[in-house]
């Protein structure tokens, strides 16, 4: 982390260096009141590529005075979040909450930086493996700080997550579903239903759980068809138990349920 973090603030300062004669000489200085005049015009252009660079220099320098360090950290804070690096935006928005937790902006930034994590999370097709901690940690500032005003937007962000989540695990059961991976398909569904109950896809998944499994005994030899045909079967009685003939795909699964019935008395006839 931190070694990336020196290789972007490098290539910031390169860019700052060459784009500015003034700049550069304060950057190079020693005087830390013309760093932070310079940095906080930058910063008020929305100029945040240029501002960061004098702002890390000041943390440096300004150890000892607390009060310009608290406003330095939460503008570097903001001028990461305002170019998008939210894993950044995020990471100092942290620091600072750990270094000035008496501040009266300390709830403002640890919201802050939970907000960075739920934009850094992405779009769904993305990898959504850190989404139960984030949604946790939302949980977590909720409970810690029940009266503050970001509960709401952290109910939100709650809320959004456990949709990507749905999404990411429907797409996956759907995408196995359409590339005839059937018996991932059917275990990936009945997995999803376990681990999201409330999932708005329950139904369909309930659909590609019997009728991948129903897919996958049909392909498979003789030998192992009945019993993999009977998974389906069950697989059927869980959807109607859930559905009865109400489902959207209840016809179906009536059809299916014959189908599998006939195969099995013609199996067992003949093994």
């Amino acid at each position: 982390m931190l070694s990336k973090l020196k290789i972007t603030l490098g290539i910031f300062l390169l860019l700052a260096v060459a784009g500015c004669g003034d700049y550069g000489k304060i950057y190079k200085s020693k005087d830390s009141q013309a760093k932070y005049k310079l940095a906080i015009e930058l910063y008020n252009k929305k100029d945040y590529s240029r501002a960061v660079p004098l702002f890390e220099q000041l943390r440096d320098s300004y150890k000892n005075n607390l009060d310009s360090l608290e406003d330095v950290y939460i503008r570097t804070a903001y001028a990461y979040f305002y170019m998008k690096d939210y894993e950044y935006a995020s990471m100092f928005f942290k620091d600072f909450t750990d270094n000035f937790s008496r501040s009266s902006r300390m709830i403002e930034c640890a919201y802050m930086a939970l907000y960075c994590d739920v934009l850094f999370v992405g779009d769904p097709e993305l990898d959504q493996s850190k989404t139960g901690d984030v949604i946790e940690a939302l949980q977590t500032f909720i409970n810690y700080y029940p009266d503050s005003e970001y509960v709401g937007k952290c109910n939100e962000h709650i809320d959004e997550l456990r949709a990507k989540r749905h999404t990411k695990a429907y797409n996956q059961v759907l995408q196995y579903f359409q590339m005839e991976e059937y018996k991932a398909a059917s275990a990936a569904a009945v997995i999803a239903i376990k681990s999201y109950p409330d999932i708005p896809q329950k139904e369909n998944l309930e659909f590609i759980a019997y009728k991948a499994q129903f897919l996958y005994a049909m392909n498979s030899v003789e030998s192992k068809r009945v019993e993999r045909l009977e998974k389906a079967q069950s697989l059927v009685d869980d959807y109607f138990y859930v559905n009865q003939m109400q489902g959207e795909h209840a016809k179906d699964a009536k059809e299916t349920k014959d189908k599998i019935q006939k195969e099995i008395t013609k199996l067992k006839s003949i093994l």
